[in-house]
C-alpha cells in the first residue's frame, strides 16, 4: 500500500482471532484467551496477526491439531496456529494414514473416551501425564505423515516441526512471548 500500512489478508480469521481467541465475553463466559496470549496489548494485536499470516497461513495448506473430544477421532482441523476454536473433526483414514496409525489415534482417544466427565480431576483414576505424552509422539507421527504442508500442533501454538528426519515440538514463537510479557 502507498502509506505503508499493513493490510489483512485473511480478514476473516482476523476477525476470529480477535473476536473469539483473544476476546473478553464478559462475567458469564470470561476470556478464552490462551496463555501465551495474556499480556498482549491491543495495539500490538495487527504485529502478530501479521506474524501469523506471513509465517503460517501463507504456508501451510491446513492446520491440525491432535486433541480430545468425547467420541471424536482425535485430530482436528484448526483455522490457525494456537486456536481456542476446533473446527472440522477429522479421521486419520481422511488422511489415507496407514492402519498401524489409525489404531494408535484411536485407541488414544478411546482411552480418553473411558472417563467419567463427571468426575473431578483429583478423583479420578486417569493417567493425564501418560496420556498427553501418547497423544505428543501421535503428533509427531502425524507431522511426518503428512510433511511440510501441514502445520501440526498437540498443544496450542506449540508446532510440531520435523528437524534431520525427526519430529519435534517448538516452543510458542519468540516473536509472540517476547511481546506478552
Amino acid at each position: 500500500m502507498a502509506d505503508g500500512a499493513y493490510r489483512v489478508r485473511f480478514p476473516k480469521l482476523f476477525g476470529q482471532w480477535t473476536g473469539h481467541d483473544l476476546a473478553d465475553h464478559g462475567s458469564a463466559l470470561g476470556s478464552f484467551r490462551p496463555e501465551f496470549y495474556e499480556g498482549l496489548r491491543r495495539e500490538d494485536e495487527p504485529v502478530v496477526w501479521r506474524f501469523i499470516e506471513e509465517d503460517y497461513l501463507s504456508k501451510y495448506k491446513s492446520f491440525v491439531r491432535i486433541d480430545f473430544d468425547w467420541m471424536a477421532d482425535g485430530l482436528w482441523e484448526i483455522p490457525f496456529p494456537g486456536s481456542v476454536a476446533l473446527d472440522l473433526s477429522l479421521s486419520p483414514e481422511y488422511f489415507g494414514m496407514p492402519q498401524p496409525r489409525a489404531a494408535r489415534i484411536h485407541a488414544w482417544q478411546a482411552n480418553l473416551d473411558t472417563r467419567d466427565p463427571g468426575a473431578e480431576l483429583e478423583d479420578e483414576d486417569f493417567d493425564y501425564e501418560a496420556s498427553d505424552a501418547e497423544g505428543l509422539e501421535i503428533a509427531k507421527e502425524v507431522k511426518l505423515y503428512l510433511g511440510d504442508d501441514y502445520y501440526v500442533e498437540f498443544r496450542p501454538f506449540r508446532e510440531i516441526s520435523v528437524w534431520d528426519g525427526e519430529a519435534i515440538e517448538l516452543d510458542v514463537p519468540a516473536f509472540i512471548t517476547d511481546l506478552t510479557r
